[in-house]
């Protein structure tokens, strides 16, 4: 073996120990952490412990499952209801929240408007006050003239607005409104259905709680109108005080002119079917004017608080913004509603 051979194999002999050596004291990599281990979805497509990629959508993004995704529902739901404006929300919960708002908001701040109380209190006066003969108080005295004035040649006429202001049919036409107005993306008529019949709603617990609280006979049957009447005698109905039907038509009347704003001659048609539907019940005999004037004042307030809160939920600001937990080492996005 020659010289230099031998100097390569001891060449070798002395880096082979060296290398191992350096390479057994170098520290060993650090092992992750479980919680801060990347699973399934740290990136699109990659293998999950099983060998299987992970589930990825049409843009190649990987989607999330278990909490992410439940976050993720609820993030989208969030902001569903963010967007959706007032009147799409669900009826029956409006009209609750009106409840509440109506007592604790909306009633203390109507007794202090004048135009509110003053007509209120004449018709309350009118129905109400009398002297020694109920028929000659002027309440009497004004349905038996509307009565007489609107005759039998008008009976079919007060048939149809009386009927109008049903429950079942004006229950109908805002149900046909309101589709109408979605298919045809007329949101105007769709709001209007919609808060017409939420202010029913509201409208027609408040009449039939004073109804049967204040127990005013129908001027039909011989009666005189008076109050407290909880057992009416042979052929008399009581249930006068306030007219329902006034309420209710004025509710939709108010609702409408406030909705179309835009366009003026909306109220003036749905304020003269109002007024129409009143003056048919009175010269049916099914009413007095004090039951109508108080009926319409009702139903005119609330359907003036309907769009008042239908309003306010338009103006209130919608804000997403990202979070940071600093003590979580977390963040997410927050769906945020100000008014």
């Amino acid at each position: 073996m020659s010289t230099l051979s031998r100097r390569l194999i001891a060449a070798a002999l002395i880096l082979v120990p060296s290398t191992t050596i350096l390479r057994a004291q170098e520290p060993p990599p650090p092992l992750p952490d479980a919680a801060e281990s990347p699973g399934p979805e740290a990136s699109p497509g990659a293998p999950d412990p099983v060998g299987e990629p992970a589930p990825v959508n049409a843009t190649g993004d990987a989607v999330g499952t278990g909490a992410a995704a439940a976050e993720g529902a609820d993030l989208d739901a969030a902001l569903a209801d963010a967007e959706r404006p007032y009147w799409r929300t669900n009826l029956f919960r409006r009209f609750f929240s009106d409840q509440r708002f109506m007592f604790t908001t909306w009633w203390p701040s109507e007794v202090r408007r004048w135009q509110f109380t003053g007509p209120l209190l004449a018709g309350v006066a009118l129905a109400g006050v009398h002297g020694d003969n109920r028929e000659e108080a002027p309440d009497f005295e004004a349905q038996k003239y509307v009565q007489a004035e609107a005759g039998e040649h008008g009976s079919s006429l007060q048939e149809s607005f009386s009927f109008i202001g049903n429950a079942g049919p004006a229950a109908l036409l805002l149900g046909v409104g309101y589709l109408a107005g979605r298919w045809g993306h007329h949101d105007q008529m769709a709001e209007a259905s919609s808060l017409s019949a939420e202010g029913l709603l509201t409208t027609g617990v408040y009449v039939t709680v004073l109804k049967h609280l204040l127990g005013r006979t129908r001027p039909a049957g011989g009666a005189d109108g008076s109050f407290f009447t909880y057992h009416a005698q042979q052929g008399q109905v009581i249930g006068s005080f306030p007219s329902g039907h006034a309420a209710g038509a004025f509710t939709v009347a108010t609702v409408f002119a406030e909705t179309y704003q835009n366009h003026p001659w909306v109220g003036w048609v749905a304020y003269g079917a109002a007024g129409m539907v009143g003056w048919a019940r009175v010269a049916q005999g099914r009413h007095f004017v004090g039951d109508v004037i108080v009926g319409g004042l009702l139903g005119h307030s609330v359907g003036r608080m309907v769009t008042t809160r239908g309003h306010e939920e338009k103006a209130t600001s919608i804000r997403i913004e990202p979070f940071i937990d600093p003590a979580g080492d977390g963040g997410g996005v927050m769906v945020s509603r100000r008014w």
